[in-house]
């Protein structure tokens, strides 16, 4: 029996390129209609391929197909294993890359494994990231030994960087950010404390690798401030140290003698002890600048004579309050919180001629000194006049001040007050005298007037 016929789908072909180079192509159609049509410039690459589509069209399994390669099958066999542990990446740029960074790490003087080796054991990132609420919570909890006053300025100045965005990191800031934040104070004051705030922060926030530098070293300057201090005319210290000797007994006396003529801070005569006042001086210790300055403050003859009358005790109870009365009483063109230390150091720079000496008595510096206080007083007569209030000289010139005090009640004579609580209730009574039933009942009480029993009015309405 004769061997079927094997049908040839597909030819190989040998032809000439314009080139006049020789070339081979693969042409036929499939029997689903298919059209090949493709060239080879090696033939044994055609003759490879014609096999392959003859074994796909008859349905065989397609051998596998020989490639020429220069590289031996140990060869081969460790760059298919290469290909598997590099995850799809081009071997060839593997390798470049791997001998590049050798050839750095022999110009240094090294291997590869040793660089390696020593930036493990070396190395630490750069930024830690973490939102500026959380940075601003862990900030105050390490700010040991501050006053509350200070923790609660801290808290009001770093809201304002919360205020965008409380999750943007604190090494996302920059100095565009601060600047908005600052932009709606137009006060000099404001925006210098709110930049040293930010400082403080972002210093801190470096040591801790939260940012790579502080925003606020890129801050332009701000204008100097060369607006005057507030102080008090010699007629006003004279009402507030006259009403400070006569109000509650003189309670105030030494406190404010303290502030008018050496010159301490409030915060500074609030921490005073008083065996902080010696015979010639004064140990400052407290104050906002509490272990950061210690000085002594000399007590000058017009405070001596203040503290012989009036012994320093410490601050009274209720001196806020007391202070505010005081405050009316000098009826003050213009106060603000440290005038009274203003005032000092005004009275002593005019009466020193020495800007350094009184900066060192008061815990200032010559700066501050020759910015604010220079020439402050023109009045030779006026600084003289100062340092001669003593409470004697006081006394002898009495200012007209108005001080609260509790008003002026006009009783009755003990037989008029007697018929008028049996006249009325009490309730009723009181209002003709002009005071409350209790004080009345108390007044009576002291005059040994007898006072109707409870009961006794509303048994008169009943029998009436």
């Amino acid at each position: 029996m004769a061997r079927p016929k094997k049908i040839q789908h597909l030819t190989l072909k040998e032809y000439a390129n314009a080139s006049g180079n020789l070339s081979w192509r693969v042409t036929g159609t499939t029997p689903d209609g298919k059209r090949i049509r493709q060239n080879f410039q090696e033939k044994s690459d055609a003759m490879q391929h014609l096999a392959d589509l003859e074994l796909e069209i008859e349905g065989k399994p397609e051998s596998k197909r020989a490639l020429r390669t220069l590289l031996s099958p140990e060869q081969l066999s460790d760059a298919e294993s290469a290909i598997q542990q590099i995850d799809g990446m081009s071997l060839s740029k593997v390798v470049a890359h791997y001998l590049n960074l050798r050839a750095r790490a022999r110009d240094k003087g090294t291997d590869l494994d040793q660089a390696i080796s020593f930036f493990e054991t070396r190395y630490r990132p750069e930024t830690k990231e973490i939102t500026i609420l959380n940075a601003k919570a862990e900030f105050l909890s390490v700010r040991h030994g501050i006053s509350e006053a200070t923790r609660g300025n801290y808290d009001i100045g770093l809201n304002l960087l919360l205020k965008k965005d409380p999750n943007k990191f604190v090494h996302a800031f920059t100095i565009r950010d601060l600047e908005g934040a600052l932009k709606k104070y137009s006060n000099l004051r404001s925006q210098r404390s709110f930049r040293l705030i930010f400082s403080v922060f972002f210093h801190w926030a470096v040591r801790h690798h939260y940012c790579l530098e502080n925003p606020c070293e890129r801050f332009d300057k701000l204008p100097k401030d060369m607006t005057q201090i507030a102080m008090l005319s010699l007629e006003e210290v004279r009402h507030l140290l006259y009403a400070a000797m006569t109000y509650h007994s003189g309670v105030a006396a030494a406190p404010i003698a303290i502030g008018i003529f050496a010159g301490l801070r409030p915060s500074e005569i609030a921490d005073l002890k008083p065996e902080d006042i010696g015979e010639t001086t004064i140990r400052v210790t407290g104050g906002k600048l509490r272990r950061k300055l210690k000085r002594t403050s000399p007590i000058a003859p017009v405070l001596a004579a203040w503290l012989k009358e009036f012994p320093f005790t410490g601050l009274p109870k209720g001196w806020a309050y007391k202070m505010k009365a005081l405050k009316d009483a000098t009826k003050a063109a213009k106060w603000v919180q440290d005038i009274i230390r203003h005032t000092a150091i005004s009275y002593q720079t005019e009466r020193d001629k020495n800007e350094a000496l009184t900066a060192y008595n008061c815990g200032t510096s010559v700066q501050m000194m020759n910015l604010h206080y220079r020439n402050s007083i023109d009045d030779e007569k006026a600084v003289n006049a100062f340092w001669d209030l003593t409470p004697a000289k006081l006394l002898a010139t009495k200012p007209k001040i108005e001080l609260p005090g509790k008003p002026k009640i006009n009783w009755p004579e003990k037989k008029a007050l007697e018929k008028l609580v049996w006249l009325k209730p009490m309730v009723h009574a009181a209002k003709d005298v002009g005071v409350s039933d209790v004080a009345l009942k108390k007044h009576c009480v002291k005059l040994g007037i007898s006072l109707p029993t409870t009961g006794y009015w509303l048994r008169q309405r009943r029998s009436g």
